[in-house]
């Protein structure tokens, strides 16, 4: 019997396309463990980066800032690169884990615990001034305040208070504790542009870049316009922050600050003379103020309504400094977290967290008063447990708890 050679062809034909097919799948097979094992050494790194970064988080100090440390975490020979940075009154901890062609980064934004437990929530140094309380102040948490005790104070004419206070009374010192948070944002050595130079009113730039600064130096307000990361926004006058303008992980540098009323967004503000926030404005956390000032009259100013959460801080070397140095708070303006003011505080709204103040003032259509609170509140008691606070007393170069306040 013979077969026709169209069935020949046929045969030839299936088995070709047979072997095509087992090829294929021997092929595939091939490449799906090549991606397999791609995959799994991948999420090795990102492990390994992940792990290294947490790492750093929990001993921030023994990096050294501006200077790039290698580590074999799992002595497995893939290295991890580590660096971190001052930004504001916080530190920015980068890790880079690199094997071939594979990177991959963590960045964060460092804070330190405060590890003193005993520190009390209101201080208040001892000039031989009590401290008198009127009307519906609140005080909870430890205070260590003149003497160890606390007056009535009745203003304009009130015949009662419905003053509360809870916790310890302590005797404070004749000075207040001696700040330790280091401040210090050299800008000299960062690229500077102007607001012309960028085509967008959107700038974002990422913190494993380089820090670029924006001079805004020949601008008296600062509005529609969207600025996000790794930015110091520079100005040597008056700068008018407007409700339009979206501010969020920037470091803004001026001699004078004015927050519009409803503004919301995220920055470290560090001032000369004066910083104002208006009604409404939150500044969300992390957000600090601060200045640092000998010579000049300095003012901080939250009006009704406005927050902060993070910190405040009016700091000198002097007490002939501190005499011009006032912090006010009006009523409804909140603050959560520290609030160091070497120098003179009216307290009218709350502060959820530690207060530490020179003295208190109080400025009335009739009078004046000396070291007396109205309608004001301390809690030191209602702070979430993850909240990190400014760390006042602990050196960046101590061993310290630190935290991951966000990631980038």
């Amino acid at each position: 019997m013979f077969l026709k050679a169209s069935s020949l062809t046929n045969a030839i034909f299936v088995c070709l396309m047979i072997s095509i097919f087992s090829g294929c799948l021997v092929l595939i097979s091939h490449y799906q463990n090549l991606l397999n094992s791609k995959l799994d050494f991948r999420e090795t790194l990102i492990n390994t980066n992940n792990a290294s970064f947490k790492y750093y988080a929990q001993n921030l100090n023994l990096l050294d800032y501006n200077m790039t440390s290698e580590i074999d975490l799992f002595d497995d020979d893939i290295i991890t690169y580590s660096t971190k940075k001052k930004w504001g009154f916080y530190d920015i901890l980068s890790t880079k884990t690199i094997f071939k062609s594979d990177t991959i980064h963590n960045i964060g934004l460092i804070g330190s615990l405060n590890t003193d437990k005993n520190s009390p929530s209101l201080f208040v140094t001892d000039y031989d001034k009590p401290l008198k309380l009127s009307g519906n102040t609140k005080i909870s948490g430890t205070s260590k305040i003149p003497s160890g005790f606390i007056e009535q104070a009745y203003i304009n004419g009130q015949t009662g208070n419905n003053t509360e206070v809870k916790g310890q009374l302590l005797s404070s010192e004749d000075k207040l504790p001696q700040l330790r948070l280091a401040l210090d944002m050299d800008i000299a050595s960062y690229q500077r542009l102007t607001i012309d130079q960028f085509k967008s009113n959107k700038i974002i730039n990422s913190f494993d870049s380089e820090t670029i600064v924006i001079d805004v130096s020949n601008l008296s307000e600062l509005g529609d316009i969207s600025i996000r990361g790794n930015i110091i926004i520079f100005s040597s006058g008056r700068l008018k922050i407007s409700n339009s303008a979206q501010l969020n992980d920037v470091v803004l540098i001026a001699k004078h600050v004015l927050i519009e009323q409803n503004f919301s967004g995220n920055l470290q503000i560090i001032a000369k003379n004066s910083v104002t926030i208006d009604e409404n404005a939150l500044l969300k956390y992390p957000s600090s103020v601060s200045i640092e000032n000998d010579q000049d009259s300095v003012k901080v100013h939250f009006k009704p309504s406005s927050r902060i959460a993070g910190g405040v801080i009016l700091n000198g070397n002097t007490y002939k400094g501190s005499l011009k140095r006032k912090l006010i708070i009006d009523e409804s303006a909140k603050i959560y977290g520290s609030v160091y003011c070497y120098g003179r505080t009216q307290l009218q709204g709350e502060v959820v967290g530690q207060l530490y103040t020179d003295r208190f003032f109080l400025k009335t259509q009739s009078s004046d008063y000396e070291n007396v609170i109205l309608n004001g509140s301390v809690n030191g008691d209602s702070l979430p447990k993850n909240f990190v606070q400014l760390p006042l007393f602990n050196s960046r170069t101590s061993s310290s708890n630190y935290e991951i306040i966000k990631e980038f």
